[in-house]
């Protein structure tokens, strides 16, 4: 059973989560978690972004919990926290673009003839609707790495660690080079050359 709302201050609730307290954590979860869903969710018009956005936030809290630091009020911490997740929203979605982009110049850099290479333009699709069925980590990870961030550097944009991130680099390539053999295996030599100058630059 949660703590009543209106029983103990956000310092307090603080304080227990510092010390392990579940039910502190989850107290807050419920007092500000309607509130941050519809900052992000008006600030990217995208439901499921905006609700992996809050999630992410309130996990990464509870896995820093024992050295969490809040400088002035949890109110403020908590909506300046997601308002980066906001920005890195729309990093991810520009770096997207650039992504499908890159992707088709590198496939015709190594195809023969203008007929080929609109055979090619295909990864392009895979690509757009592998990332966006992607989870949300996932997907940011995959963007952020095509951007020559390193998994440190993404790792500590993503709040995961470092571990995670490979995991979910190395579960993006497996299902795109899945989709490229199953859908395009006879492109699928050169559409994984492009995965690969995409993801290793």
């Amino acid at each position: 059973m949660l703590i009543s709302k209106s029983s103990l201050s956000d310092e307090t609730l603080v304080a227990m989560l510092v010390q392990g307290e579940s039910v502190a954590y989850n107290t807050l979860f419920e007092r500000y978690w309607e509130m941050l869903y519809r900052v992000a969710f008006e600030k990217t018009g995208d439901e499921d972004a905006a609700k992996d956005m809050v999630q992410n936030l309130f996990i990464d809290i509870w896995n820093r919990r024992q050295t969490l630091s809040i400088q002035g009020s949890l109110n403020q911490f908590l909506f300046g926290a997601v308002k980066k997740q906001v920005l890195n929203f729309y990093r991810s979605e520009g770096i997207r673009a650039q992504v499908l982009k890159k992707a088709v110049e590198h496939m015709s850099a190594v195809v023969a003839s203008t007929d080929e290479l609109s055979s090619y333009y295909n990864l392009e699709k895979v690509l757009s609707e592998e990332i966006d069925v992607m989870p949300y980590n996932m997907k940011h990870a995959f963007l952020l790495r095509c951007e020559n961030l390193s998994v440190k550097e993404i790792a500590s944009t993503l709040n995961l660690a470092e571990q995670t991130v490979g995991n979910n680099l190395t579960a993006v390539m497996k299902k795109l080079r899945k989709r490229l053999q199953t859908e395009y295996p006879e492109r699928y030599m050169a559409g994984l050359a492009a995965l690969v100058c995409l993801v290793n630059k």
